[in-house]
């Protein structure tokens, strides 16, 4: 019996390691963009999860070394969760890098990264019963910890990196060091953020009640009608999305503080507080912007290519969010089950409002290009053939440009909305 339960044993540690080799696998495929949404914060509070799950795995082998016929279970859940941590900061530093000013930063990151990977993924090797069963029993324990040690030694380098990210910005409030009590200003954060979308849902309501223009159309009535409609949707999904996330990070106060006050769980878990305030302060941001942008495509400031872009910049937001607590949750809690939940409705909403706009676009474009193409000389075809590549050479030229100044913007200032912001 005691030698099945080694195989199982076994058999999950090796799991673990195979998920770390792929982990790495992606960290070294050009073709994996990673977690393209990602932030530095995120990333800060990911290490600290995974230095936690080290930590944990360590104290689980100490206890498993010491009686080898006892419960495995705690052994396997803390591999497990190491190994699921560990794939999760390894997609995060491939999405962050694109913030590093240069070739080098961004190797250097990318470097420690598979480095500390590959020092986790000893845990997996060296924990098995054909490595431990070559050394003595008062040796086996030192191997776990010196491996920990190094996990830890890691991680401190991969965090210093990701630090070097962030922009020297002397308005940002730093938790761990700032005098104010950190439970009121996280309240405080999460108050705004909730706030800022009723304003957001007021606004929207303020346009649909309004007077039609006599002057527009039936279709052009039609559209403003659609482009609001999902807008409203969209804007009460992240209503759901934020009193949702208020309960899970109350949740994960109630249940990681102890005895001690809420204001110290916060500031003992800075980074994970940070990355939750940040993660609150960018979806209020994009709701904002996603009204703004309803509101003047209405009254023609704005195209219906700029309500995609903001639409989607509401569901990275979202996914943000969710990840700042899921970092910290109970496994298969209710509270961010309804979070999850809430957010897949605002991801839903915001696939609506995109395939919509899409839909008008589209039409738009049959409307203006209604051409009859069989009714032209040979000649007049083949200028119009022409311009049409000429057009699309111009076009695939300012797409390479756009794309490098939005990729030199996200460098240089991923935070300046934080800067901006006033909910």
């Amino acid at each position: 019996h005691a030698q099945k339960l080694k195989r199982i044993l076994d058999s999950i540690l090796r799991s673990c390691a195979d998920k770390t080799d792929e982990a790495v696998f992606n960290l070294n495929d050009p073709s994996n963009p990673g977690n393209m949404t990602v932030t530095v914060e995120h990333v800060l509070a990911t290490i600290e999860q995974v230095h936690d799950s080290g930590n944990s795995l360590t104290a689980s082998f100490a206890g498993y070394l010491a009686n080898p016929d006892g419960d495995q279970t705690q052994v396997i859940s803390t591999a497990v969760g190491l190994a699921n941590g560990l794939d999760h900061l390894l997609a995060n530093i491939k999405g962050i890098v694109r913030l590093a000013d240069s070739e080098d930063a961004v190797e250097r990151l990318t470097k420690a990264a598979r480095h500390t990977a590959l020092i986790g993924r000893q845990f997996f090797i060296k924990g098995q019963s054909n490595h431990m069963e070559t050394l003595l029993s008062s040796e086996r324990p030192g191997v776990i910890l010196d491996t920990n040690r190094e996990l830890q030694q890691g991680l401190a380098t991969l965090t210093g990196l990701a630090e070097g990210l962030v922009p020297k910005d002397v308005n940002r409030v730093s938790v761990a060091t700032t005098s104010e009590d950190v439970s009121d200003l996280v309240e405080r954060e999460m108050l705004n953020a909730a706030r800022a979308i009723d304003e957001a849902v007021a606004r929207l309501q303020s346009l649909i009640n309004q007077p039609r223009d006599s002057s527009l159309s039936d279709h052009q009535v039609q559209v403003n009608d659609a482009i609001l409609d999902s807008s409203m949707a969209m804007t009460n999904a992240i209503a759901q999305l934020i009193r949702a996330a208020t309960a899970s990070q109350q949740e994960i106060v109630a249940q990681g503080r102890g005895s001690s006050s809420k204001a110290a769980f916060y500031k003992k878990n800075n980074r994970w507080t940070e990355g939750l305030i940040s993660a609150a302060k960018a979806v209020a941001i994009a709701t904002n912007n996603l009204v703004e942008t309803a509101d003047g495509v209405i009254k023609g400031t704005r195209s219906l290519e700029h309500l995609v872009v903001a639409a989607r910049e509401v569901s990275a937001a979202t996914v943000q969010l969710v990840a700042a607590s899921r970092v910290k949750s109970q496994l298969y809690s209710k509270t961010q089950e309804r979070l999850e939940l809430a957010a897949k409705a605002v991801t839903e909403a915001s696939a609506h409002l995109v395939r919509a706009t899409q839909r008008l676009t589209e039409k738009e474009e049959e409307n203006r290009q209604a051409e009859d193409y069989d009714k032209m000389s040979n000649l007049e075809f083949k200028s119009k053939e022409m311009e049409q590549q000429v057009e699309i050479l111009k076009l695939e030229k300012d797409l390479v440009s756009a794309r490098r100044r939005l990729a030199e913007m996200r460098r240089h200032g991923y935070h300046a909305e934080e800067e901006e912001s006033t909910f």
